[in-house]
């Protein structure tokens, strides 16, 4: 397993990430804490068979700009030296079961083959990073895009058969802080949570849907891909020394799936 050395510091940490947290997914490289490219998986084709050919196309693109050397046409564009990352990040969940399975089972593949070490992150707080801008240190930022200090936003994503996975942040000088453990809520929850919840809260994720009550809170839109705000976040624990080996990636998907409770209920 790859570890950071005196000659690491010569040059950029670079990162691969991917996320299938939803129906639809989507895959990022960041080079030295910048995001170079990020890319929606496409929405008509299922992401069992979008994956690889996004990753392959992405790291194709990343090692062009990088080297001026050429690529055989053949030759695939995953093992080269020149795009092989120091780290692979994936969303663990919650999210689509088999988009969380296909994520973490390809970030574990990849590490291992390249012998570099995984970075996991909540689905949920790589929403939350998404709604900031890409350069949200930049001044061309509005005001309005960045959230005050101590600002709460809440995240939720639809978890299907009436239910929501919800989370609760707060703003702090640098990023968004869990201010609660992820919860699976019905609908009678969910709606009772963003009835109470203080006005101006920010909120986002995939189950804002019409009807709910948000008059008095902000409902904000992502700004970037999930996995763009995935390897930002992804960047800064790897730089803490907080990884994964790759053989201890496994998918949290914080309830059985529709199938295991069909079989439970029917013993």
């Amino acid at each position: 397993m790859h570890s950071k050395t005196e000659s690491d510091d010569q040059r950029p940490f670079t990162g691969l990430a991917l996320e299938v947290i939803g129906r639809e997914g989507s895959v990022a490289f960041i080079r030295d804490g910048e995001v170079v490219q990020s890319t929606d998986l496409p929405s008509e084709v299922r992401a069992t068979a979008s994956l690889t050919p996004a990753l392959e196309s992405l790291l194709a693109s990343v090692n062009t700009a990088a080297s001026d050397a050429e690529t055989s046409r053949d030759e695939s564009p995953l093992p080269t030296q020149t795009s092989r990352p120091d780290f692979i990040a994936v969303a663990d969940g919650p999210g689509s079961f088999t988009g969380l399975r296909i994520a973490a089972a390809t970030a574990k593949t990849l590490a291992y083959a390249w012998g570099i070490p995984v970075v996991t992150l909540d689905s949920l707080s790589v929403w939350a990073a998404a709604v900031l801008p890409t350069g949200s240190t930049e001044a061309a930022n509005s005001d309005s895009d960045m959230p005050r200090v101590g600002q709460q936003m809440i995240v939720g994503l639809d978890a299907y058969r009436g239910q929501t996975f919800v989370g609760i942040f707060v703003a702090t000088e640098a990023r968004w802080q869990s201010d609660k453990e992820i919860e699976l809520l019905d609908r009678a929850d969910w709606l009772r949570t963003l009835g109470s919840a203080s006005s101006g809260t920010w909120l986002t994720g995939d189950a804002i849907k019409p009807g709910l009550p948000t008059e008095n809170l902000r409902v904000v839109d992502r700004k970037q891909t999930l996995a763009s705000a995935l390897a930002k976040l992804a960047h800064q624990k790897y730089l803490a020394g907080q990884t994964t080996d790759p053989m201890n990636v496994l998918p949290r998907y914080f309830r059985p799936s529709a199938a295991e409770e069909k079989a439970a209920s029917s013993k």
